[in-house]
């Protein structure tokens, strides 16, 4: 009788630890979207035109990593923004490099991030820095994101990383969707 007794106990503890993994696998499911991949700015959900960005999102894990934003079609001299018309270092500013930067989860489907680059003069020299804030969400089956923005402007010998910036600027909300593997065939 004794050894059915405990024939039963250990029974139970080794079911009991082969469930355990299951339940954890099935929290894994309820941790949210993922941002890694590429994603190309469209114009709202289910309107999926291009407006001109991409960012590569990257990472060794789902928590953090690295971004890399390109905005080619970016006028940095900010032409809807009347009271920048002619100040600089806007009016001297022609195009924008690459902005590189960093990012973190602060939630199941949300994400912090920060990246950085340098806006140029119609000489290649730098007219400002660009550092970009804000969060993102991923949403609708993953396949979206919601990205707020905004820009802080340092001159190129000041610190983006210590200093005060000189601008700062609401870019407001834009969206993204997520590329895929889309084979012609």
């Amino acid at each position: 009788m004794r050894i059915n007794i405990i024939r039963g106990a250990l029974l139970g503890i080794l079911l009991l630890g082969f469930s355990v993994p299951g339940i954890a696998l099935a929290g894994d499911n309820e941790k949210g979207c993922s941002n890694l991949g590429t994603w190309f700015g469209v114009f709202a959900p289910g309107d999926t035109r291009l407006t001109g960005y991409s960012v590569t999102v990257t990472g060794n894990s789902e928590k953090m990593g690295t971004n890399n934003f390109e905005f080619p079609t970016f006028d940095p001299s900010f032409p809807d923004i009347p009271e920048l018309q002619g100040v600089e270092p806007f009016a001297s500013a022609v195009s924008i490099g690459g902005l590189r930067g960093n990012w973190k989860r602060i939630g199941k489907s949300q994400f912090a991030y920060t990246f950085m680059g340098l806006a140029f003069d119609e000489f290649g020299f730098p007219a400002y820095i660009a550092k970009v804030s804000g969060e993102t969400e991923v949403f609708d089956n993953c396949q979206y994101q919601r990205v707020t923005a905004v820009m802080e402007v340092f001159r190129p010998w000041m610190s983006p990383f210590h200093d005060e910036p000189e601008y700062t600027i609401p870019m407001g909300e834009f969206y993204g969707y997520r590329a895929k593997v889309d084979l012609p065939y």
